[in-house]
């Protein structure tokens, strides 16, 4: 059976952020959920220590947007087409440009410092060090937060299953959006794309959610034990395809958001500070940072 990869939405998430011009300045002053994640960590190393394991509180140096950055959030156009034209919805990219967990020296990311003393380690340790390590950040995140999670993994679902409700709440009843966004549906309805509904948030993810669903279904072809795919949780298995096979679904997929960028010009310049707007909001609440 070949080895299942599992990928978040916050792997995603990185991506999308990742290689859209310049590099961000570090940002000066500490937002509140910076804050919190500096005391995560420090609660989770006192407990990585208490069970016997090193654990430096390490937390990814915060960035500022650069201009370049700030356009793609508003919607810029040029910046979207861009972006899209090498990342598409930003799925099919995992499987072409294959971003290492470890480093992302594309865009000079600072390394965690914990991964090279894991990888020291003996492999039952590094077991037992992943279960430690999950356990107490999951005590660490309900300490500040009060949020009850299982791991980091959960941690990031619960905030996008709650950011994925809050959109839907919020978003979809705005009259204004709500016309941009059945203009696009039924532009790109003319261009031959089933969009899933026509609602500010169904025309903004069906893109992304098409292709993720179509990716994990590839798994899923490769291991029958693989679940459904959840749309709300917008979790997806890599198959493992070749080179030339990744390709031609990213140049697919790279069409696909050239054409619902087409479509959305007036849209996403609307859709997108709202949207960011409850993401953050979601974040805090959850006390996650996304860079």
């Amino acid at each position: 059976m070949p080895r299942r990869s599992f990928l978040p939405l916050a792997v995603l998430t990185l991506l999308a952020g990742c290689d859209t011009g310049t590099a961000a300045a570090p940002s000066a002053t500490p937002s509140p959920t910076q804050n919190n994640a500096h005391t995560i960590q420090a609660i989770k190393a006192d407990c990585m220590k208490g069970k016997g394991f090193r654990y430096v509180p390490w937390v990814r140096p915060a960035f500022t947007q650069s201009a370049d950055d700030e356009k793609l959030a508003s919607g810029d156009y040029e910046a979207e087409k861009a972006h899209r034209s090498k990342y598409g919805f930003n799925v099919a990219p995992l499987l072409v440009y294959r971003p290492g967990q470890e480093t992302s020296k594309a865009d000079n990311r600072a390394v965690d410092p914990n991964y090279a003393t894991k990888r020291d380690l003996s492999p039952a340790q590094q077991q037992v060090y992943d279960t430690t390590a999950e356990t107490c950040e999951a005590q660490a995140i309900k300490q500040v937060t009060g949020k009850v999670v299982k791991s980091a993994y959960d941690w990031y679902i619960q905030a996008n299953v709650m950011i994925s409700r809050r959109l839907k709440r919020d978003l979809d009843g705005d009259p204004e959006l709500a016309e941009l966004a059945s203009d696009m549906a039924d532009c790109m309805a003319a261009k031959g794309y089933r969009v899933s509904g026509t609602t500010p948030t169904a025309v903004s993810a069906w893109g992304e959610t098409t292709f993720r669903k179509e990716m994990h279904e590839l798994a899923q072809k490769e291991d029958k034990s693989i679940p459904a795919f959840d749309p709300e949780k917008q979790t997806a298995y890599l198959p493992h395809l070749t080179p030339a096979e990744a390709r031609r679904l990213l140049d697919r997929e790279i069409k696909a958001a050239l054409d619902d960028l087409e479509c959305g010009q007036r849209f996403y310049p609307a859709f997108r500070p709202k949207s960011n707007e409850v993401t953050q909001q979601v974040d805090a609440e959850f006390g996650l940072l996304r860079d």
